[in-house]
């Protein structure tokens, strides 16, 4: 979904804004939780969260589930190695999704595969994946931060497992080349937000996407708040975001490893 982008620049004006695929910059962690989600506008219009990930702090807060979330008192940074992101679905719509990595030295296969998950009331069956499925989740919670009480059920993609092949391809607007993983169309059931989960296990920096949608033009109603400028998308695929690095380095951790 990420090929055939034009990344929009602050020149670029809303009339002027015809092609689709628009990126969203996370280098900060800001949607690490299912309560800070990010919010897809629709499932029409092709979107891309373009997510970047960090070393923790070395004292720093699990999800709140854990019984080690405080220690003395003290609240520690919330740290969870997970990226979050929504989209509303009515019933029988088709949910078009993909997820991959810029192809930079530090995620080339095998040294970075997280897991996805996806999340919803209403989930296909893992039949209709094809080969290799995902696995049902009938309790999620048991393996992401969920709030009590919470009826989503899971389909669990974990990438280290054979058979989970990327295909390689090259962006020429930003000229970086990127890994995708997955890249399905499949029907939801019922009207309600799903959720789309990447964890990795990696205490270190790592960069990926999640995309929504499939129709490639901006959208007539739509602002460009947010929409991430060339040159930090650039930036994000060649793995140069500044400062993600700054936690490794105060622990003495390389923070590519």
């Amino acid at each position: 979904m990420l090929q055939k982008i034009l990344f929009y620049t602050s020149l670029l004006l809303t009339p002027l804004l015809t092609t689709a695929h628009i990126p969203y910059l996370d280098s900060a962690g800001l949607h690490n939780s299912y309560t800070s989600a990010f919010q897809f506008h629709d499932n029409t219009y092709s979107r891309a969260l373009c997510t970047t990930t960090y070393c923790p702090p070395r004292y720093f807060q699990p999800p709140s589930n854990s019984t080690n979330a405080t220690r003395g008192g003290f609240k520690r940074p919330r740290w969870t190695g997970e990226s979050w992101s929504k989209v509303f679905l009515s019933a029988g719509e088709d949910l078009h999704f993909e997820f991959g990595v810029p192809n930079i030295p530090a995620l080339e296969f095998p040294s970075f595969r997280p897991t996805v998950y996806l999340l919803g009331r209403c989930l296909p069956s893992p039949r209709v994946f094809g080969h290799p499925q995902p696995q049902f989740l009938e309790n999620p919670g048991s393996q992401l931060d969920l709030p009590r009480g919470c009826k989503l059920k899971g389909l669990r993609f974990h990438l280290s497992d054979p058979g989970w092949e990327a295909t390689k391809f090259y962006e020429k607007y930003i000229g970086a080349t990127f890994l995708r993983y997955l890249d399905y169309t499949v029907p939801v059931g019922c009207d309600g937000e799903v959720y789309i989960v990447v964890k990795g296990w990696e205490k270190r920096v790592t960069e990926y996407y999640v995309s929504v949608g499939k129709e490639e033009q901006f959208p007539p109603y739509e602002s460009t708040d947010g929409i991430a400028k060339v040159e930090d998308v650039k930036k994000w695929a060649n793995g140069e975001v500044a400062g993600v690095g700054k936690f490794c380095q105060r622990r003495g951790i390389w923070e590519r490893e």
